[in-house]
């Protein structure tokens, strides 16, 4: 796939052994960003973790017709919830750290209503909770 730098075309293919979900990622970011090499070591890996919690979501299907909640088979269900919820956690840190390191792209910016963050919210909470007080 070809991404475009100020004067530059780049092609670059897609890495071998992703599956589609992973593909297809990988071809509708680079549509999109314009990725430093580093970046695009950061896409790959979020591709191929997407495309491992495809293959853990078919796991949990198929378990979860038969998971008795007394039996042994419970406790790899449960495995495979939180193998799930670990590999969505990496991706959604990986999918975090390419957005900011798009060429040209700069720190996150405040919105004119208020903060980015959960500190902000913290403290806006705090705000409210003063004026009604008071």
């Amino acid at each position: 796939m070809a991404r475009g730098l100020p004067g530059w075309v780049i092609f670059v293919e897609v890495p071998p052994g992703l599956g589609d979900r992973g593909q297809r990622m990988w071809e509708e970011s680079l549509a999109i960003w314009s990725l430093t090499p580093a970046h695009l070591v950061l896409l790959e890996e979020a591709c191929r973790i997407a495309d491992r919690l495809d293959l853990l979501d078919s796991m949990l299907r198929a378990q979860s017709v038969e998971v008795k909640p007394d039996g042994a088979q419970f406790a790899d269900f449960s495995g495979l919830l939180a193998e799930t919820r670990q590999q969505s956690g990496a991706l959604k840190l990986l999918l975090t750290e390419i957005r900011q390191g798009q060429v040209g792209a700069g720190p996150v910016k405040e919105e004119a209503a208020g903060g980015v963050g959960v500190s902000d919210l913290t403290k806006r909470i705090a705000d409210r909770r003063r004026q009604a007080e008071g």
